[in-house]
């Protein structure tokens, strides 16, 4: 015959979200770490990857670049923008 052993703790609710909280930190420490992590970097992308990226035309993306909706970035007579600015745009507007 098997028997099981069947424990019974006086806990508040808080205690017990707690108890739950410190399990769930234990089993699932590498999780947590990667969802804290942007998925994307600060990398630079010139104006012809950023329209690859986009699939836009480059007069929507100099619109979007004049009117402060996209922000842009200048290296000499260059014209960068940052992969992290142009998915934080997309995030916010879906």
């Amino acid at each position: 015959m098997n028997s099981k052993e069947i424990r019974i703790y006086n806990l508040s609710p808080d205690e017990f979200k707690e108890s739950i909280r410190s399990i769930v930190k234990e089993l699932m420490p590498q999780q947590t770490k990667e969802v804290d992590k942007p998925a994307f970097s600060d990398e630079l992308l010139t104006v012809e990857e950023t329209l690859k990226l986009l699939k836009c035309s480059k007069q929507a993306l100099w619109n979007w670049r004049k009117n402060g909706i996209l922000p842009s970035y200048r290296l000499g007579n260059r014209v960068y923008y940052k992969k992290c600015d142009i998915f934080n745009k997309l995030v916010k507007q879906v």
